[in-house]
């Protein structure tokens, strides 16, 4: 097989929600895994049975290699598990571990928004810096747009900035939080706040950001660093989208925010296209046209073909507006889901074919 991924350390695998970005991640490392090399697939939540045929089924959190795939290793991000980590390793242990112990970290850990995107990119830069594989495949988490991944180490930091931290810790009571908060206006808030999460809530609030302010300047160092391995010529992008008007419209905007960023844009991939089969084939036998159900089955078809007519006019309308120079393959519809490594071996090379039969045809859409 075509070793077709070799320029590249990173693939990330983007687009929104329930488009099967998590199963192309698996089948795309697959593919390069065949082609030789040494592959870690990250994934964000991948199904029960997508999960136990990568082996995460029980090992959230761990790096294991994938049974029957040689050279293939995959590992599923624990989003609390890596920010705890992440806190570890940027600030003095005793600090962290007071952080661990206010409750509005735990509840806000894994919650932040912005914070599950953080950490898939905080796992992403400490798998390249292993120096361990040769391409790290990322499933992002669902996204409505680019910006919703990308811009997530900056809203962090913005978070964590000087103005806000010294909103919130500064002790003198004429300009802290606590004489702000109980003015006439705001105290039925403070109240009901308190009524909430208990008396110490301020004192909760207060302690967090005391201790996230030692955050400020590593979140700031990621943010840099993940924003350089993302624009760098050896990270390429998969954008995934569905065989329906508004996903491929999403595609569209999607691509050109990429474009705009910058980033390598790889392949667009259309899930779930129109079935990969027709009653034209040569291979048929004769007999079986013959067969006196065949014209029903004809009739069906035709009907079915007409059906997604409309589909098939939006795509062609779309993609006359991407970027030619980059290849749009379009995956079939299967009549199964994708339970096992076979499965996943079969979309790997389904998508090779489509990409060398797009190469063969570099004008056709």
């Amino acid at each position: 097989m075509k070793n077709r991924f070799a320029p590249f350390k990173v693939l990330v695998v983007a687009g929104t929600g329930g488009v099967g970005k998590t199963t192309l991640s698996a089948a795309l490392a697959i593919q390069a895994a065949q082609a030789g090399q040494r592959v870690l697939v990250l994934t964000i939540d991948p199904a029960r049975r997508l999960a136990q045929a990568l082996g995460l089924d029980s090992n959230v959190g761990e790096t294991v290699a994938v049974p029957g795939v040689d050279r293939l290793f995959a590992s599923m991000i624990d989003a609390r598990k890596e920010f705890d980590e992440f806190v570890l390793g940027s600030i003095d242990s005793g600090v962290a571990n007071a952080l661990f112990k206010n409750r509005l970290y735990q509840q806000l850990a894994s919650n932040l928004s912005g914070s599950q995107e953080f950490t898939s990119l905080v796992r992403l830069n400490k798998a390249v810096r292993s120096g361990d594989y040769d391409l790290v495949v990322l499933d992002t988490p669902p996204m409505q747009n680019a910006e919703d991944f990308f811009a997530a180490p900056d809203r962090l930091s913005a978070l964590f900035s000087e103005s806000v931290m010294s909103w919130f810790t500064k002790s003198d009571d004429q300009d802290g939080i606590i004489k702000k908060m109980i003015h006439r206006g705001t105290r039925l808030v403070t109240s009901a706040l308190e009524s909430v999460t208990g008396s110490v809530f301020l004192a909760e609030l207060k302690d967090f950001f005391n201790h996230v302010s030692h955050l400020k300047n590593r979140i700031r160092e990621v943010s840099d660093q993940t924003r350089a391995l993302l624009k760098d010529a050896k990270t390429g992008f998969i954008l995934v989208t569905g065989f329906d008007e508004p996903k491929l419209k999403e595609a569209l905007e999607f691509q050109q925010e990429l474009t705009q960023e910058n980033f390598h844009l790889t392949a667009v991939v259309v899930n779930r296209w129109f079935p990969d089969w027709k009653l034209t084939d040569e291979s048929q036998h004769v007999e079986w046209r013959l067969h006196p159900k065949y014209a029903l089955l004809q009739e069906f078809y035709e009907s079915f073909s007409s059906y997604f007519q409309k589909r098939r006019e939006m795509f062609e309308y779309l993609v006359e507006r991407m970027d030619h120079s980059v290849p749009v393959l379009r995956l079939p519809d299967y009549k199964r889901s994708v339970l096992g490594i076979d499965e996943l071996r079969m979309i790997a090379n389904k998508l090779e074919e489509k990409w060398e039969l797009v190469e063969s045809k570099p004008s056709s859409p």
